[in-house]
């Protein structure tokens, strides 16, 4: 309807699909223009401190311990004290014989099959009657 007026005075007939999409195009522009000057600034959060595990010094003491054993000529009671420590902390009392054999016994170089065992005997459930 408002086409019709705007075009009746300058004496042109108006064309429906032309008008159609011109009207179509000015709304959208419209909307886009308000709507992306219409938007407040972007706030953001306080991003997250980066995760710092806290047995991080921990883990670096334990392997380089881990990886010299192997390669030291004489061994070293460095792992097997670590072991016996993380022992005791499943079981203060050190109830399992072949622990116990490892803590009281001599420095002895120890294989990867060694220490698998006992890693596997240290982590096992215990059942405390």
């Amino acid at each position: 309807m408002a086409g019709q007026v705007i075009f009746t005075p300058v004496d042109s007939e108006p064309q429906l699909p032309a008008w159609a999409l011109t009207a179509t195009v000015v709304v959208a522009l419209i909307w886009l223009a308000s709507d992306a000057f219409g938007v407040a600034d972007a706030r953001w959060d306080q991003p997250l401190a980066p995760y710092a595990r806290p047995d991080a010094a921990d883990d670096s003491v334990h392997h380089r311990v881990l990886t010299s054993h192997p390669a030291a000529g004489e061994p070293s009671p460095a792992l097997r004290n670590l072991l016996v420590q993380l022992a005791r902390a499943r079981d203060p009392d050190l109830t399992d014989p072949e622990l116990r054999v490892l803590a009281d016994g001599s420095t002895r170089k120890l294989s990867p099959t060694d220490i698998d065992r006992y890693l596997t005997r240290i982590e096992q459930p215990r059942d405390h009657d």
